[in-house]
Parts: C-alpha cells; structure tokens; sequence
C-alpha cells in the first residue's frame, strides 16, 4: 500500500470499500511505519475539524474512528500475540517431539519402568500357541514353562525357557531375540528354530532351520547355520554341532506327530509320559536296552504302543494311568 492510495484509504473510511481493500488498508495501518504516521496525521486532522466544526459532515464520525481504531487494535494485538506464539512454539515444539517420542518408547519397551514378567506352563497331554508384542509366534510343547517380559527391552529381546519349543522369530537386526535355557542362550536375528532343554533331560538341543544362530554357553559361541543340530551335555559339557538331513523332523512334535530315531525305549517313554499324561512303570530293565525308530501320527497313546510292539519283543500293558513295561 502506497500513500497515493488515498482513494482506497478514503473509501475504506466511508465504508464503501471491498472487504480486499479493508483487509489492504488495516494491515498498512498496523504493519508500517508509513501507515502508522498517515492514520495518526489523519486523526489528528480529524480531531481538529471536529472540534472547529462539531457538524462538518459525515467524512470521518467518531463512531467511524472507533471502529477503525478498534479494528486497527485487534489486528496489532493478534499479530502480537501470533510472534509470541511462534516463539513459544520453537521452545516447546522440540521438547513436545522428545517427551512423545520417549512415551511411544517407554510404551514399546518399558525402557523407563520396571521390567514385568508373564509366565506360560503348559501341563502334561496338551500344548500351545503364543504369539509376543514384537509378532514372534511361539509353538510350545507339552511340559514346558516359558517365562517373558511384558515388554521386550530396547536393545534385546530375552525369554527364558524350560521344555521344549518352536520359535518363528520377527527380524529385526538392531534387537537379537535370545531365548535362554539352563545356563545356555540361543540368539537370533530372526528365524525359525527348536529349542528341548527339558530339566529331566541330561541334554539341550536346537535345530535350526532358516536363518542363523549363535548358541552360547559358557562363554564359547557356536554359529549355526540352516540345517544344523547342535547337542549340549550338560553333565560332561561338551557341544556337538552336526548337519542334519530333515531337520524339520525335530519339530514335528507341533503338529502333533511323533519322531523317534534310533531313541531308547528311556527317552520313549519320557515323551510319551509327556504327551499323554500317562506314567510307565519299568518291570525289567533289560527292556532299556532297546531303541525305537518311528513317525506316528496317532490320536491315543493305545495305538501308539500297539505300534511300539511291532518294532521289538517290549510289551506294553495299560491299566487306568499307569503302563507297565515288561518283555
């Protein structure tokens, strides 16, 4: 706006003007110094005319006046008032976006708050499924207790297991997911894999089958790759790690098959106890000496054994809960 604009100026003053132009010359007022010092010299003007001339014509009332001075005050109080916004706004902007952002963490991982634990059992005769807050599906074996925390950590996620378990892990690189088990853990990136590390069991196996893994255990790393088994004793400490031919045959149990190669009838039946609830009472030891190799799919431990019977002289005899084992 220029001071040649006085016809806008004095159409703006008579109330004829486009609201465009009203808008023009209030901001000209309130935004410069030219506008400023031309509504001041015009006022004054006015002023003077009025009281020379209390009736000199309707070019400038004071109810005109206090009504563009009102307008002119509101415009200089909310631009005002939107600096000390914006102001405002660049201090509290940054810290609002920290404060979200360690809520959304504190809500992932809990990284600020004590660390709460849930706990799974799963009894003898039945199994589960589960799934964790970071998508990882859990497939979880008769017998087994698996213990979590309700919020996985912001660097690792870590769950403790006893029994046996199949895990299909979400990828994510910058936290492992580590499943510990007797004084062993078994990290991960994301993958599929087995975990058996029953306490009864004088050994802890993982078969991998996609991805990678490291198996730790007294401070020694075992990298594994697609396909491998390893085998930790836990009474000499040794560590085994062999390729397998079907490794997805050590989690068939999931989809409720039975797998025995080459297994004692003592490890037998420690699985079959598990799967049915049931207990075998031994009559002759020398029925020990026997091993079993079988897949099954039976839905009652009686067709099981009767299958059992076939592979060596061992019989079987079942009398409410307990199975006696003679030759």
């Amino acid at each position: 706006m220029q001071v040649s604009d006085k016809k806008v100026i004095n159409r703006v003053v008579a109330e004829s003007a486009s609201k465009e132009e009203a808008v023009g010359v209030v901001d000209w007022f309130s935004s410069t110094i030219e506008g400023q010092q031309y509504l001041s010299d015009m006022l004054d003007k006015d002023a003077y005319l009025m009281e020379s001339e209390p009736n000199l014509g309707r070019s400038f009332t004071p109810l005109q006046s206090d009504n563009l001075y009102k307008k002119i005050d509101r415009t200089i109080y909310q631009k005002h008032y939107r600096k000390l916004f914006l102001r405002v706004a660049a201090v509290l902007l940054p810290v609002l976006l920290v404060s979200g952002l360690v809520f959304y963490l504190n809500n992932q991982t809990g990284i600020f708050t004590e660390t709460t634990y849930s706990e799974v059992f799963v009894p003898k005769g039945e199994d589960a499924r589960l799934f964790f807050q970071d998508g990882t599906e859990v497939f979880i074996n008769a017998d087994t207790r698996i213990r979590y925390p309700n919020k996985f950590g912001l660097k690792k996620r870590e769950v403790f297991l006893e029994g046996e378990a199949y895990f299909n892990v979400t990828s994510n690189r910058s936290r492992p997911f580590i499943v510990h088990a007797q004084h062993t853990e078994t990290e991960v990136r994301g993958t599929s894999f087995n975990v058996r590390a029953y306490g009864n069991s004088n050994t802890i196996e993982v078969v991998l089958d996609e991805g990678r893994t490291t198996f730790r255990v007294h401070q020694n790393n075992f990298p594994m790759l697609p396909g491998q088994k390893i085998e930790y004793d836990k009474s000499t400490g040794e560590t085994t790690l062999r390729n397998l031919i079907n490794p997805s045959n050590a989690s068939l149990w999931k989809k409720n098959i039975l797998h025995f190669y080459d297994t004692p009838l003592a490890e037998v039946i420690k699985e079959l106890e598990r799967r049915y609830d049931v207990q075998f009472q031994v009559h002759n030891p020398a029925t020990l000496n026997y091993s079993y190799t079988l897949t099954t799919k039976q839905p009652g431990i009686e067709n099981v054994l009767k299958e059992l019977q076939k592979i060596s002289p061992v019989r079987f005899k079942i009398e409410g809960d307990m199975i006696s084992v003679f030759l």
